[in-house]
């Protein structure tokens, strides 16, 4: 076997690398190309400096399409039904894989039966970053330049489409059945850009082929997304300025998001796509909040492999990031683990944080981000419930002294008190009342603090 050799190019501002190997020219490609010349590929082929430069400009003229890369979701990564300013409605009965929530508006009709299997955000630093994400996501695919854009505004009708990003100007549909084939290739990308309102009809159905993966299908529409009755969908829906919706019996292997709009569902059944890597931790919640001017950060796990530390990095801005500090891991562990980390006087700003993990080997993985507001020095310490939703079990974390707290109770959405603690204590448990919304009255020395609580059992 002759001994591989490289040879760097450039070819659309992306350096691609060329190997030769077992007497084999090809190009090989650190992202998605469509074409390869059929020159490059003749076996049994030698190669000297004549024919590298032969190749490369074969390479340089050879017809190709570059397709896009995987947009940044951000924290809406962990989100199946999103809206930043609008209702989350659920109608019947429902099961969710992954987060829902709204930055602005009410929910209503999770609870059971219905099944949410993950967190309930609503008007909180996690839907705020969420709501910054989802415009960031939808303005990034947006951008993407088109490879087609005359493909009539309807799909369907049994057609199969190759990897690409499709662009509409005006409203688009979908009815019958929509293959998308991926030729082989599990990294390639669909994107569908519409200019207008995006619909689907009952029982459309998009089937994907050929190593094409739920996580890379995305769909956006400047206006209201609408899949009707029994869809069986996939992808990320990105409604702008407009509703979205999910029809009675509908299945989407994807996320349904909004810039602004209600968000409801009927008697479905999502799941967000699995195709990212996870971090070797599983990470069971991040959260930060003020204590004072300083600002303390908290994070939970339930199993770590190989995880060698942790790095709490900040931004003003969600763009570049500074390092707070670092805590070590636990190296191998199956049992849950809390870690904090304090971070002194950052300043008034309102502010973005991020855990970063790192293993022994010295690969690392970023987790979801997190926003906390301005912190002030008010003399008042801050009091929160977590983890928030709660499954039942819940403590409220505080950074005064327990003297100062001279009672708790808890109520119910109906003002019905459903728990009040004899003495003073930290950690609850409300696994055998109703799903719902609660909350906590804190009387303190000098004032009463009310504190929101979503149980999710």
């Amino acid at each position: 076997m002759e001994k591989e050799k490289k040879l760097a190019i450039k070819i659309n501002c992306k350096a691609y690398e060329n190997k030769i190997k077992n007497n084999f020219y090809k190009i090989e490609i650190t992202e998605r190309i469509a074409f390869v010349s059929p020159f490059l590929r003749s076996p049994k082929m030698k190669v000297n400096a004549r024919q590298f430069i032969f190749t490369t400009l074969i390479a340089l003229i050879s017809p190709i399409i570059t397709f896009a890369q995987l947009p940044n979701l951000g924290t809406a990564i962990n989100f199946a039904v999103f809206t930043t300013i609008g209702a989350l409605g659920n109608t019947a009965t429902s099961n969710i894989t992954g987060n829902i929530g709204t930055n602005n508006g009410a929910i209503t009709g999770f609870g059971a039966p219905t099944v949410v299997n993950g967190n309930i955000e609503w008007a909180n630093s996690v839907t705020a970053q969420c709501a910054i994400d989802v415009q960031a996501a939808y303005n990034e695919l947006l951008g993407t330049t088109p490879t087609v854009t005359n493909h009539p505004p309807s799909f369907g009708s049994s057609e199969t489409l190759s990897v690409g990003v499709y662009s509409i100007g005006a409203a688009g549909s979908l009815a019958g059945n929509l293959t998308l084939d991926a030729a082989g290739d599990p990294n390639a990308i669909f994107i569908f850009q519409f200019g207008g309102a995006f619909s689907a009809g009952a029982s459309s159905t998009l089937i994907l082929s050929n190593g094409t993966k739920a996580c890379n299908v995305f769909w956006i529409a400047e206006g209201a997304i609408n899949l009707a009755a029994l869809t069986n969908m996939k992808g990320t829906l990105i409604a702008n300025n407009g509703a979205i919706s999910l029809g009675a019996g509908g299945i989407l292997e994807g996320r349904m998001l909004s810039t602004a709009g209600a968000a409801s569902v009927d008697n479905v059944s999502i799941t967000i796509p699995t195709c990212a890597v996870p971090l070797p931790i599983g990470l069971l919640s991040f959260i930060g909040y003020c204590s004072k001017k300083d600002i303390l950060l908290q994070w939970r796990t339930s199993t770590e492999t190989n995880n060698n530390y942790f790095t709490i990095e900040r931004s003003l801005t969600a763009t570049n990031w500074e390092i707070v500090g670092t805590v070590a891991g636990a190296g191998n562990s199956s049992s849950q683990l809390n870690y904090t980390l304090t971070d002194i006087t950052p300043g008034e700003e309102t502010l973005y944080y991020r855990l970063k993990q790192t293993d022994f080997n010295g690969n690392y993985k970023y987790g979801a981000i997190i926003c906390i507001n301005k912190c002030k020095d008010s003399g008042v310490d801050n009091l929160i419930v977590y983890p928030n939703p709660t499954k039942g079990k819940f403590e409220l974390l505080h950074t005064e002294e327990t003297n100062t707290i001279n009672s708790i109770d808890i109520f119910n959405s109906e003002g019905v008190k459903v728990y009040t603690p004899i003495d003073f204590q930290s950690k609850f448990d409300l696994s055998n009342n109703a799903s719902g919304i609660y909350f906590m009255r804190i009387q303190q020395n000098s004032k009463v603090t009310n504190l929101k609580l979503i149980l999710n059992n």
